[in-house]
């Protein structure tokens, strides 16, 4: 036999005792319920608007404080019913004190129990009123917890049907699946690992607990592992919550619009080798350049031979279409002829209808990378790279003068060796090595067997370099392809593919990298869109289009696009179509 004990404090300070008799068996956590519960009975029916609860019992403060789950299936009724109470009060708090502080409702409790109570401590009780109760069950109080109807299209509808009728005919698999799931007042819970209850959700709530948990007042737009941790530490359940967990927050569209930008490749490295001189020719543009040079000039126009390395260079005070053809004709064609191809990024000088008309008309073809990937048109941005850092170091203490070492910068690039053919440029296009200052300072050998080589020798050692120009130009070209496999392959290995087709809704992000909006400053979004793929091109190369059908006006590589993910909200739309 139990016992509860209940001091009652009114604001007068009077001060009633009562202990009460529990007619049933019961633990010590039922015994704390019981007895919280019959006071707060009590001050129902007084009509009291504010309680403070003062209370021995970290576990009932605990649990109905929030910090504890009761997950007790013994517990379960206690604190549905203590919880209804508490919400009948316009104003409740509820105070922890220690044992030994709250000995009057402790008396009270042990009179009811008939245990004997230490001389001197029964002088203490002012007034006493025995009862004996039984349980809340047996005392025909109504739980309520919160019940949801359950419709025949609900997971939970066979497990619970089976739970309250356990002699239905059912399929071998719900009897099993009903091992792991406890009925509590219509409510159904799943039994963890761990042996606590977790609250199974039907559709309509478990999609409005992702909402909550992800972006909600509290979410914090967590991934979807860490999304079911937390639905899972809170105690809620259904069979999906890992997969709806993750498709919820792939298809965020904050998460989306605001995720890291991409670094990795999109597709594998498209080498080009051209196995002949001068055929085929890579052009770009540096600048601006600051601080100008005396002359004015704020930019440099570089183009590039792929196959010798040859560089032409030309400073300019400014850059338009007819100084792109300008420089083609004067440091190109008239040079070296008419190249097969000229391969450019789309700048607006490059991709003008006055050039594109140029290159018809002189026969050459004239191909264009997608914007802001470097790799395509890797050779001018290497050719670029080598040229600024060469007049870097050459530009002393009057760095506007970098226009007049310009032509030092190129010859000093054309005879040293690249490391892609092992040879250098000019002896690549002209058959010999070019002779350096240092050879007339301290007369090389070179220079000295020419300078007495006889007219007839000399023709024949000069007919003897142009036929060993061919194998050098051969054994350039291994080298070329076994550098460019090299480098392939080492990029390759880095590449994360992206099987876009057709009609895919993909982020496109916003270029140029880092650009911020006026308006959102920091807080401006990496990604746009969403829009449709419209073409698949070469390369890994995509043509976009707008959901209204609009096509952009210029490619763009795979590298700068990412697949939409539609909300649950949309996927579950969709399906709705689809099965209509």
């Amino acid at each position: 036999m139990s016992g509860a004990g209940v001091v009652v404090i009114s604001p007068s300070r009077l001060k009633t005792q009562m202990s009460f008799q529990l007619d049933f068996n019961c633990t010590n956590n039922q015994v704390e319920y019981e007895a919280l519960i019959i006071g707060l009975e009590m001050l129902v029916e007084l009509k009291v608007s504010m309680v403070e609860v003062i209370w021995d019992s970290q576990l009932v403060l605990k649990q109905l404080s929030g910090d504890y789950k009761c997950t007790s299936l013994a517990l379960a009724p206690y604190f549905a019913l203590a919880v209804q109470l508490l919400e009948e009060f316009d104003d409740v708090s509820i105070r922890h004190v220690p044992r030994d502080q709250n000995y009057e409702a402790n008396e009270m409790a042990q009179i009811a129990s008939s245990l004997r109570i230490p001389e001197g401590v029964m002088q203490k009780v002012v007034i006493v009123e025995k009862r004996s109760l039984p349980s809340i069950h047996q005392r025909g109080m109504t739980v309520s917890t919160c019940s949801i109807d359950v419709t025949q299209t609900d997971w939970r509808f066979p497990i619970i049907q089976y739970l309250k009728d356990q002699s239905m005919k059912v399929s071998r698999k719900t009897k099993m699946q009903a091992l792991n799931y406890v009925l509590i007042k219509d409510v159904l819970y799943r039994r963890g690992n761990d042996e606590l209850l977790l609250r199974c959700l039907g559709p309509d709530e478990s999609f409005q607990m992702l909402s909550d948990v992800h972006d909600g007042i509290c979410g914090a737009h967590q991934a979807g592992i860490k999304m079911r941790w937390l639905i899972r530490r809170h105690g809620f359940f259904w069979p999906s919550v890992l997969k709806d967990c993750i498709a919820y927050a792939k298809g965020c569209k904050s998460c989306q619009i605001h995720g890291p930008l991409q670094r990795v490749p999109a597709s594998e490295l498209n080498s080009i080798v051209k196995p002949w001189p001068f055929r085929d020719w890579a052009i770009d543009l540096i600048g601006k350049v600051y601080p100008p040079s005396s002359k004015g000039h704020s930019f440099i126009i570089v183009a590039t031979d792929y196959f010798t390395k040859w560089v032409e260079a030309k400073p300019m005070k400014k850059v338009d279409q007819s100084d792109v053809i300008k420089f083609i004709k004067a440091d190109i064609i008239h040079r070296f002829g008419l190249p097969e191809t000229i391969t450019t990024d789309q700048g607006t000088v490059f991709v003008s209808h006055q050039v594109e008309v140029f290159a018809k008309e002189m026969g050459f073809r004239l191909l264009n990378s997608t914007p802001h990937y470097a790799q395509a048109n890797g050779q001018a941005e290497a050719s670029n790279k080598v040229v600024i850092n060469l007049l870097e170091k050459m530009v002393d203490d009057n760095p506007r003068r970098w226009h007049e070492l310009l032509s030092e910068t190129l010859w000093a690039y054309r005879t040293s060796q690249r490391s892609s053919t092992k040879m250098i440029p000019f002896a690549l296009t002209y058959g010999h090595d070019a002779v350096l200052p240092m050879e007339l300072t301290a007369r090389s050998l070179r220079v000295m067997i020419q300078h007495n080589l006889q007219s007839r020798k000399y023709d024949e050692a000069m007919m003897l370099e142009l036929e060993n120009l061919e194998d050098s130009r051969l054994t350039a070209l291994d080298r070329l392809q076994a550098q460019k496999l090299k480098v392939a392959k080492s990029y390759n290995k880095r590449v994360k593919g992206k099987n876009l087709v057709v009609g895919d809704l993909v982020w496109k992000a916003i270029l140029s990298l880092g650009k911020k909006d006026h308006r959102f400053g920091k807080w401006s979004p990496n990604w746009e869109g969403p829009f449709r793929i419209h073409e698949v091109l070469r390369g890994g190369a995509y043509w976009l289009e707008s959901l209204d059908g609009e096509l952009h006006p210029r490619k763009i590589n795979g590298i700068y696009l990412k697949p939409y993910y539609p909300t649950v909200w949309e996927a579950k739309g969709l399906e709705s179509q689809e099965a209509v």
